[in-house]
């Protein structure tokens, strides 16, 4: 049962009593010298409070808050949309890891959904609607793979939760995404919007890296262009002091999806569901670039920390150009990118346990080069990880020593480790014989000494 307090129009009516008592109530006040803020910060934030008695309530602190002065109850959020300063919305969601996890997901997810509800159907109505308007019979099919998908991955997460901390955390995703949609139709119930979102297309805003390699298998998809990578990533050792390192990631996509969101994650949640468990994960804070909607990166990048080891991961897109391995991917019985992701990044805690916790129940979709990297503050100073995945196969391995070697990593689309570079068909690809992007951030890295450089080179005409 979801109860909300705070302003609503919905709620109130404004007779001409209450109106006339507002403007005497105003003149005392400026009379007698006092201030009514005239202007608005633009953050706004909300808080979410539970009890087993009463269940959730929502409510709005409207703008000109403090972060730290926002009441916590189960869960709080700061919400700025600042997209026309930056181009960037921005979402702060902590939680008490006092609560049950699946109150504090559920909780996480009803304020990303009514303070962005906005921001979410317009992305909605750019991506998804607009994409099928032509392509209705994949859309179909594609909704109908992701309910299968939901309803067998919640099922296992659920019979699972309180022994394996992996399955928790995909029970807390689902739960979170549940939250998410039960917030943005009340918040749009609340504003009097005659809008909807079908409920399949919550789930397809969140794997929508997994559905591009949907439209591959059912020759769905326009194009495959393999001489151009989806995203690139440049890592490099900090030439004046070794126990740092430099990343820049890169992304691209269509105009459509030019609403951006930076989250930042602080939740409470603990190891396994089983009551009484007192152990909170290690990747309890998780900053990442995404989009409305999502509760994952989709870029992807993400920063976490907590009590495990620090660790940033980056991915970019692997192209699988051998249509025959499709038939390996397991799209209704095992687990989609971006939860299997935020599983590992909870969990884990370094970077070689990222690596395994990934390729648990892998469905053979979403497939990339993954950097896993942490600082140690010893020696060596600065420790990676690559892993890669094509349907059927995942192959991690620690490249510290080569990180150490060359100074460098650069990572473009294609697969480093020969098998998934040979089952890909990536070896096949003219690309892959002559790369002109690995060539730029190559030579181009030797100039890097520092952040601004490196946003020089990741911005040069010859990547972008």
């Amino acid at each position: 049962m979801l109860k909300v307090v705070g302003a609503s129009w919905v709620q109130t009516r404004i007779t001409l009593f209450t109106l006339a008592a507002v403007t005497v109530v105003g003149l005392l006040t400026y009379y007698y010298g006092g201030v009514i803020p005239s202007s608005h910060d633009g953050n706004y934030a909300a808080t979410v409070y539970w009890s087993r008695t009463t269940g959730f309530r929502l409510h709005f602190w409207g703008q000109n808050n403090e972060p730290a002065a926002v009441r916590k109850g189960v869960a709080r959020a700061y919400y700025r949309p600042d997209m026309t300063t930056d181009g960037w919305a921005s979402i702060e969601v902590e939680t008490l890891d006092s609560y049950p996890d699946s109150v504090q997901a559920h909780a996480a997810g009803l304020l990303e959904g009514s303070l962005s509800w906005q921001l979410i159907y317009y992305h909605w109505k750019n991506t998804i609607e607009r994409t099928c308007e032509d392509r209705q019979d994949f859309c179909e099919q594609a909704r109908i793979i992701l309910d299968q998908n939901s309803v067998n991955i919640r099922d296992q997460a659920k019979s699972l939760d309180e022994i394996d901390p992996f399955w928790h955390q995909i029970n807390l995703f689902y739960e979170q995404l549940d939250g998410i949609e039960v917030g943005w139709r009340y918040a749009v119930d609340r504003s009097r919007k005659d809008f909807d979102i079908p409920h399949q297309d919550f789930l397809w805003m969140n794997m929508a890296c997994d559905l591009r390699d949907l439209e591959l298998m059912y020759n769905s998809s326009l194009e495959n262009n393999p001489h151009r990578p989806l995203s690139m990533a440049l890592l490099k050792i900090d030439p004046g002091d070794s126990t740092q390192f430099l990343l820049a990631h890169a992304s691209s996509s269509f105009y459509s999806a030019m609403l951006r969101v930076q989250k930042r994650y602080h939740f409470g949640f603990h190891m396994t569901g089983k009551s009484g468990t007192r152990a909170v994960v290690p990747g309890q804070v998780v900053t990442f670039t995404s989009y409305p909607g999502t509760i994952h990166s989709q870029d992807d990048f993400y920063q976490v920390s907590g009590t495990g080891t620090p660790l940033t991961v980056s991915g970019t897109a692997i192209k699988n150009l051998n249509p025959n391995l499709w038939a390996q991917a397991e799209v209704t019985t095992q687990v989609f990118m971006g939860p299997r992701v935020m599983a590992a990044n909870r969990v884990a805690h370094n970077g070689s346990h990222w690596s395994q916790l990934v390729s648990k129940s892998y469905s053979g979709t979403g497939n990339k080069q993954w950097l896993v990297v942490q600082s140690t503050g010893g020696s060596p100073g600065v420790r990676l990880w690559v892993t890669e995945q094509v349907p059927g196969l995942t192959r991690s391995e620690e490249q510290t020593k080569r990180l150490n070697t060359t100074g460098y990593w650069a990572s473009c689309g294609v697969p480093f480790y020969r098998d998934i570079l040979n089952m890909s068909g990536n070896i096949m690809s003219a690309y892959q014989l002559s790369n002109p992007v690995a060539e730029v951030l190559s030579m181009g890295q030797a100039n890097v000494t520092d952040l601004a450089s490196l946003v020089e080179l990741m911005r040069s005409p010859d990547l972008t």
